[in-house]
Parts: C-alpha cells; sequence; structure tokens
C-alpha cells in the first residue's frame, strides 16, 4: 500500500489527478497504445513527458526547474530499480495463467488489488520526491494553478456537453484499439459487447465536474492558508479523494466500476484460442521490455 512515512505532496502532481499523475497507470496505457519495441524508448522519456505535464499547469522558476528535474530523476532511478521488476513479474504470472488456465477464472479483482498497490507504491514515492516544491509555491502560481485546474475543468465538461457522441465514439474506438492490442484481431461478439458497454455504461458528467470542483477548491484552499499540518491533509487529499464523494457520485463509480468487470468478463470467456495465444506473447513481450529496462 501506500507508503506510510510520506508526509506530503506537490502542488503539481495533485493538479493532475485523473488526467497524468498516476504514472502507473500510464505506464499501462503505453502497454495498451504503443508496440512493443517503443516500451522502452517511452520509458526513457517519462521524465521529459511528467515535466511537460505539470507545465501545463503553473509556470516553473528556474530553481524550481531544477529542483523538478533532480526529483523527477532521483524517483525515475527508484521506479526502474526497485518497480520494473515487479511489474514483470506480475505481467510473467498473468502470462502463465492465460496459457494454462481458463480466463474465466481469472480473478478481476484479485488483479484490481495487485495494480492498486502498485500505484500506492509508485505515488507514495513521487509524491516524497517532489514534497519540498509544495511550500515554494508563491501566491501569484497558486493563482495560475487554480485558473489552469478551472480551466481543464470546463474544457473537459464543454466536450461532453457539445457532443457527447463522439465521446461515445471515442471511447469505443478506444476500447477497441486496447483489444486488439491484447488480444489481436476482435470478433463480431467482442464488437457488441464494447458498443453495448460503451452505450450503457453509468456516467453523469455534472456530477463528476461537481466532485472535481469541490476537490480542486479544498485543494487550493490548503495551498493557500497552510494550516497547521497541511502537507498531511494534502497528502490524504491525494490518497483518499473518496472522503469528498458525495452518495450520488459514490453510486456512480460503483456502478462504473461493475460494469467495466463484467465487459472484462464477457471479454475474457469470449476469447479464442488465437486470441488467447496473442494475449500470452504479449504479456511476456512486455515483461522483458521491463526486465530490460531494469538493468540499464
Amino acid at each position: 500500500m501506500a507508503t506510510q512515512t510520506v508526509t506530503g505532496t506537490t502542488a503539481f502532481t495533485a493538479s493532475l489527478t485523473g488526467r497524468a499523475a498516476r504514472l502507473l497507470l500510464a505506464l499501462f496505457c503505453l502497454l495498451a497504445l504503443t508496440s512493443c519495441s517503443s516500451i522502452q524508448f517511452a520509458y526513457n522519456q517519462l521524465d521529459t513527458w511528467l515535466r511537460w505535464q505539470l507545465n501545463d499547469y503553473v509556470d516553473l522558476n528556474r530553481n524550481q526547474k531544477d529542483q523538478l528535474a533532480s526529483s523527477l530523476e532521483s524517483f525515475h532511478i527508484w521506479h526502474r530499480q526497485t518497480q520494473l521488476p515487479r511489474y514483470a513479474e506480475f505481467l510473467e504470472q498473468l502470462a502463465y495463467e492465460a496459457s494454462n488456465g481458463d480466463l474465466e477464472e481469472v480473478s478481476l479483482p484479485a488483479l484490481e488489488d495487485d495494480i492498486n498497490q502498485f500505484w500506492d507504491t509508485t505515488s507514495g514515492q513521487l509524491y516524497q520526491q517532489l514534497l519540498p516544491l509544495t511550500a515554494q509555491l508563491t501566491p501569484a502560481q497558486i493563482d495560475e494553478l487554480e485558473q489552469a485546474l478551472l480551466e481543464k475543468r470546463m474544457e473537459s465538461l464543454e466536450k461532453w456537453q457539445t457532443s457527447p457522441e463522439k465521446v461515445r465514439e471515442r471511447r469505443n474506438k478506444r476500447i477497441r484499439k486496447q483489444s486488439r492490442r491484447w488480444l489481436g484481431s476482435i470478433n463480431e461478439r467482442q464488437e457488441q459487447l464494447i458498443g453495448a458497454f460503451v452505450h450503457q455504461v453509468a456516467y453523469n458528467p455534472l456530477i463528476r465536474d461537481q466532485q472535481r470542483q469541490i476537490w480542486q477548491a479544498r485543494f487550493i484552499s490548503l495551498l493557500r492558508e497552510k494550516p497547521p499540518g497541511y502537507q498531511d491533509k494534502l497528502l490524504d487529499l491525494m490518497h483518499n479523494p473518496e472522503q469528498l464523494w458525495s452518495e450520488d457520485y459514490r453510486r456512480m463509480q460503483d456502478e462504473r466500476r461493475k460494469q467495466a468487470m463484467q465487459l472484462s468478463r464477457e471479454l475474457l470467456a469470449s476469447t479464442t484460442p488465437a486470441q488467447r495465444r496473442h494475449l500470452t506473447e504479449t504479456l511476456r513481450d512486455y515483461a522483458v521490455d521491463f526486465r530490460t529496462l531494469a538493468q540499464r
């Protein structure tokens, strides 16, 4: 689980919640969206990618940029040496189960727990590395961060309100693309399962926007007012955003999770022998990439 000795977090990383801060999830997205040969290149550019993401929210001065670069480099070294071997082992075990057993018997909740543990460990270390930057944000930078958060939130809401059907189409395309990455070509039944999921999944953009607004207001308030123990409170806010969830939003998220689990079960149950072989080979290839990266 999350590193318990972490005493704070950083404004920049916090601002990326729901977009890019989840480094481990980004890593697994790379698995779904890139070829094996490009995984190593993408991972090696991770420091630069994170700095680009952070620059979307606040303009740092030279000293802050240097400190950020040093912190990210330290984090990257730690992650490469300690976490990539764990990911490789995880994928190797998953490949073994895919090749030797019935995919319907794979425990999706257990896999979700494993990935959550990876995320807790990784995020805890990242926050610890970036903690010193929190205290260095000026009032003007906090104002800039608040405005950037508002703009990102409004942009996301506008996309849905302007063309919800296009948003669904992009989601459908993304899921199909990821499915093909893991399974190879997908059949008509699997296309239907994905299409039904996209159209039926529980989602209310207004409720989601309300929750983002509540979270961001609390976050900015802590940065501005700096009450006693504010860095601990920032950390708690980052690790436990659910504490601010309304009952409606909690129900929506629970339903979305159940629907996603059901889609995963149905897709796995519908796989052909050729798709299972493709899945096994892909998992093993990525495990090799991670082990290669860990040794550099």
